[in-house]
């Protein structure tokens, strides 16, 4: 069956008059995949149509990006100038680049929401945009915000904002002090943020996005109902609008039981896939953000090839080591399509930097991982797969420059060793959030229902 004509799992059982969602994703690709992902989802609607708003940089990436299948006829891009640094550049100022989403961005939206035809009903806009509330107001028409981390991020920064607010802070606030002045949040949450963080300003920056969310039309999330628990009971406390987990927001719809053999991008990786005994390869990706030094990716290459294990790294710059890998060893290759690979039966492992999408998405392969996390969000969502859920090992700690070669043979050993008890644990409860992951995008499942619901809500606007 073609990916085109997989049910989508959201049901199509709700009418709605002809109406106009807008869509305004954060100008970065762990911001940008998922919100597509959500018009994916909202597209078979009757009578919808979606306008995305991307800056004309972000559209040419998309375009020529051979994994990004073709949009449904009844979601449309349009664009915004490159008033933001490159997005090839952002990773090496990004506090230049935070300041200037937050300075420039919002009059060019504002032009293009002014000559749509027909006007916007609602804007679904990213969290971190808070200006789109303003230019929501002026236009009488509802914001609705998503957030596309975890929700333990989520209520670890509105803790921090509110006693920053009240002057509850030390001047010297540093990441240890935040246990103790960090009621009901998990214990290094904040204190993983500090160290990655590019200024202490640019987290106050991020954590004041928040003022928006109380006169937020409603709130989605990209978890989903059972991964999150407590800390979303917490968070629903604290707010009084609608809150949806409607994730995980990864493009599982898209997927078919097996790759066209005459598609040359799925072809030679998924040949030597298909060609590896079960769950015997180590995946390999540390997102496309932030570069590693030379000598950390010369040790992580070696680590890799010492350990004896097969892997498929994806590497998007240059190639170490390449002449000491063959097929007997690994695949190195520049792009992949990660959630199928994930998905294949012959991945037993993932190498990664721990941003939140790809965390969900091995989650829903049920894929343990390796954490090496990098920057922002990564730190506190190691915390979750090594500490919380106990899926994964840590490959870097905080104060780590680098990682030796040693320590990632042991590392991925561990991980790779069925007969390894930790290993076993990690499998067992890894399977476990697999299905119940699952069955939240299942037709009747929790997401599904979560996002029935918001499209009942927001339908009081359209009729």
């Amino acid at each position: 069956m073609d990916s085109g004509d997989r049910p989508n799992p959201i049901s199509r059982t709700i009418s709605y008059r002809s109406s106009h969602i807008v869509s305004i994703p954060y100008p970065g690709r762990g911001h940008i995949n998922p919100m597509i992902n959500l018009c994916r989802l909202l597209s078979p609607r009757i009578d919808l149509t979606i306008t995305i708003i991307l800056t004309e940089e972000w559209i040419k990436l998309i375009s020529s990006d051979s994994s990004s299948p073709n949009l449904p006829d009844n979601i449309k891009v349009r664009s915004i100038p490159n008033v933001l640094p490159s997005e090839r550049t952002r990773g090496n100022n990004y506090t230049e680049f935070f300041e200037a989403v937050m300075s420039k961005m919002a009059d060019p939206v504002q032009r293009v929401l002014n000559e749509l035809n027909p006007p916007a009903d609602i804007v679904v806009a990213d969290a971190l945009l808070p200006w789109i509330v303003d230019i929501c107001k002026q236009r009488n028409v509802p914001a609705v915000s998503l957030w596309t981390e975890s929700a333990s991020l989520f209520f670890a920064l509105y803790k921090f904002d509110r006693l920053d607010a009240a002057g509850g802070l030390p001047e010297d606030f540093s990441g240890d002090e935040a246990l103790s002045y960090l009621p009901n949040v998990s214990s290094t949450h904040i204190a993983n943020l500090l160290p990655t963080a590019t200024t202490f300003d640019i987290l106050r920056a991020f954590s004041r996005s928040y003022y928006w969310f109380h006169p937020a039309h409603s709130l989605l999330t990209t978890s989903f109902d059972k991964l999150e628990i407590s800390v979303m009971e917490k968070i629903r406390s604290e707010f009084s609008i609608p809150i949806y987990q409607i994730g995980p927001l990864i493009p599982h719809n898209l997927l078919s039981p097996s790759p066209k053999p005459t598609n040359p991008d799925f072809s030679p990786y998924f040949s030597w896939l298909d060609s590896q005994p079960n769950s015997s390869v180590l995946y390999v990706s540390l997102g496309s953000f932030l570069s590693i030094s030379d000598h950390q990716m010369e040790e992580i290459a070696m680590g890799l090839i010492q350990s004896k294990v097969k892997f498929l790294w994806v590497l998007r710059d240059k190639l170490f080591c390449v002449d000491k890998v063959d097929e007997d060893t690994g695949f190195i290759l520049p792009w992949c399509d990660q959630l199928r690979v994930l998905c294949h039966s012959s991945v037993g492992g993932f190498l990664t930097h721990c941003g939140w999408n790809s965390t969900l998405e091995a989650i829903y392969a049920g894929v343990p991982m390796i954490t090496y996390p990098l920057f922002w969000d990564q730190q506190p969502n190691t915390k979750l797969v090594v500490d919380d859920w106990k899926i994964g090992l840590r490959l870097k700690e905080n104060d780590e420059e680098t990682v030796k070669r040693e320590m990632i043979v042991k590392k991925v050993n561990k991980l790779m060793d069925f007969d390894d008890e930790a290993s076993k644990g990690m499998r067992e409860r890894v399977a476990r959030f697999k299905e119940v992951c699952q069955a939240a995008l299942e037709v009747g499942g929790s997401s599904q229902q979560n996002l029935d619901e918001f499209l009942q809500q927001v339908s009081k606007r359209f009729n």
